[in-house]
């Protein structure tokens, strides 16, 4: 004796259907670290709280991160860069290190005149990160030194580039285009001048700060408690759909007709 059940495809359809919205509500509700991406140019996340500043206009966090970087890159870049102009044996990476040494000492008075018009507190020192690769260029002699030194500072310098550049094409603050203009011209210069040595191999040059992908930042808290509380509602409401498909299943079971 076969049965009848006119009513499970409709209800095999109602769960796909659900299991299709959860995943849906789950993929758009914030949850994943590409939830912020929003297609704009990079910089501009950073541009969510401002301190006006009326003779210069709006100074946000982009912008003094642009001034803390510049500082921070001085601090070790110079010094050095004038060890490695003083002791390299290699006349071009000797040269290029004498111009970088003197060059870094005048952006970062560019840099000091621009933040004290902004009443911006400069760090007094390298990050730990920036202090460790002056200890490893120290540490190293000969032609392994000249090697790390190029290797290190156009890497560095690569990233300081992508940080000024956007800066320069976003920001509101006359002060700060002037300074990132400026810098713009250092950096890139410095780049040329390192890669002239011949020593700037692939891990110099590859810089990996958002290019690779676009701007995706990781959602923020907020986001984050919003996208669990859809995907919670999304689930009761799967749920609530199940069973009704199941009982209209089971339903439609006991009434189904009987083949002899």
């Amino acid at each position: 004796m076969l049965t009848s059940r006119t009513g499970a495809g409709p209800a095999r359809f109602a769960r796909v259907l659900a299991v299709i919205s959860l995943l849906g509500a789950l993929s758009s509700c914030g949850i994943s670290v590409t939830s912020g991406y929003n297609g704009q140019v990079p910089g501009r996340e950073n541009q969510k709280s401002t301190n006006m500043d009326a003779p210069y206009g709006p100074l946000y966090p982009a912008d003094v991160a642009v001034l803390v970087a510049v500082a921070q890159a001085g601090f070790w870049e110079a010094p050095t860069s004038e060890l490695v102009a003083k002791e390299s044996k290699n006349p071009r990476v000797r040269a290029v290190a004498a111009q970088l040494s003197r060059e870094h000492h005048t952006l970062n008075m560019v840099n000091q005149q621009a933040a004290s018009r902004l009443n911006v507190q400069l760090p007094e020192a390298a990050t730990p990160q920036q202090q460790s690769w002056r200890r490893q260029i120290e540490a190293a002699s000969g032609d392994e030194r000249d090697r790390l030194y190029v290797t290190l500072t156009r890497a560095a310098h690569g990233s300081v580039y992508m940080k000024v550049a956007t800066v320069r094409a976003t920001t509101q603050n006359d002060v700060v285009r002037s300074l990132a203009e400026v810098a713009t011209e250092y950096v890139a210069r410095h780049m040329a001048l390192l890669e002239s040595t011949g020593l700037a191999n692939s891990d110099s040059v590859a810089v990996h700060a958002g290019t690779d992908a676009p701007y995706q930042p990781t959602p923020t808290i907020a986001e984050i408690v919003m996208g669990i509380g859809l995907a919670l509602v999304a689930a009761f409401g799967t749920l609530a759909v199940v069973r009704v498909a199941s009982r209209q299943t089971a339903e439609t079971a006991g009434n189904g007709v009987a083949i002899e």
